[in-house]
């Protein structure tokens, strides 16, 4: 927490000192909503991919129940995409809370930093 408030201190500077510090968090701001995107973008892959492996019925599958099918416990290559799955859904998840928590702190501070 310390860091956020040396970086709002910063940023309230008068001179070359507030703006540089402004601009850097108004980086890390675009920086985050980048990283974002290409999690949303990556999001909509996994959708597609799970569209095209929706049976011939067009039901699309649910991770949660089908990743405790037992076939992906017998096939020893469905666990490890199970297990690689698993690993990717819980990054994304982290990543988006930090994203955004990091996120508001940034805004609140640049806005704090104007006004």
């Amino acid at each position: 927490m310390r860091l956020f408030e040396a970086l709002e201190e910063l940023s309230s500077a008068d001179g070359f000192l507030g703006e540089t510090v402004s601009s850097v968090l108004e980086g890390i701001c675009e920086c985050g909503y980048g990283i974002a995107d290409a999690l949303e973008g990556f999001t909509e892959k996994l959708g597609e991919a799970e569209t095209a492996l929706a049976g011939e019925d067009g039901e699309a599958s649910c991770w949660e129940a089908d990743r405790l099918d037992p076939e992906w416990d017998s096939d020893p290559k469905l666990k490890v995409i199970r297990d690689a799955v698993d690993s990717i859904v819980n990054f994304c998840n982290k990543t988006e809370i930090a994203i955004n928590n990091a996120t508001a702190k940034v805004l609140e501070m640049t806005e704090r930093a104007l006004n």
